[in-house]
């Protein structure tokens, strides 16, 4: 108690106190200090994978996994330098398939793209774990092929991921199909709440944002 009533009283304690207090809610809800860090992370291992690809031109698994940080990062012309050269090289696993074929869709080149994310998805059926289902939807809902678009959605529902089915229900939304997405944003906040408890720090913002996509789709 007397330990309490001293950081109560004092503005260092007081600061501590706040610490405390904002490092157990980031841990426990946000996870921005985990983001921090993986950004950081992610930074450093382009350039280690750059150097690796400069002192070495043929090391495609580098090729292929450089390309995949700038896909997450939003450089997608950099992500498909990288992912091309990897299969000019003769990688033909279905992940460097399926992200060349992302990277493809997010610059325009819909055809092309859809062609790479189908043969990804022939030869292994559960590559992405669902994420590439999220660029064919893009690809068809471009094309306003509303009937592709129901199809790849309700294969995006096997996964039963919460950010999976989420993010597909945010690609519908745009795609001006707010019934869809809202039976993708019900069912994501539903397979929440089977979760594990050890997960659901990690897919409680996609929790959040498809609470959000439902306010948005009424």
């Amino acid at each position: 108690m007397l330990a309490i009533w001293w950081l109560l009283q004092h503005p260092l304690g007081q600061l501590l106190l706040l610490l405390l207090l904002l490092s157990y809610l980031d841990h426990r809800y946000f996870g921005v200090w985990a983001r921090v860090m993986a950004l950081l992370h992610h930074r450093r291992r382009i350039a280690s994978l750059r150097y690796s690809v400069q002192v070495n031109p043929s090391d495609v698994r580098a090729m292929v996994e450089l390309g995949e940080h700038y896909l997450r990062s939003g450089d997608f012309a950099r992500a498909a330098e990288y992912l091309e050269r990897a299969l000019d090289r003769g990688e033909d696993s279905a992940r460097a398939q399926y992200l060349l074929g992302a990277a493809w869709v997010r610059l325009g080149r819909g055809g092309e793209g859809r062609d790479l994310l189908e043969k990804a998805l022939a030869k292994q059926p559960n590559i992405g774990y669902g994420e590439p289902y999220l660029y064919l939807i893009e690809e068809a809902a471009a094309r306003r092929d509303t009937e592709r678009v129901e199809e790849l959605a309700s294969a995006v529902r096997q996964f039963e991921s919460v950010e999976i089915l989420t993010r597909a229900g945010h690609v519908c939304r745009s795609a001006g199909l707010p019934d869809l997405a809202r039976q993708l944003f019900d069912e994501a906040i539903n397979n929440y709440r089977f979760i594990p408890a050890k997960m659901r720090r990690r897919e409680r913002r996609w929790l959040w944002r498809a609470r959000l996509g439902q306010m948005q789709t009424r």
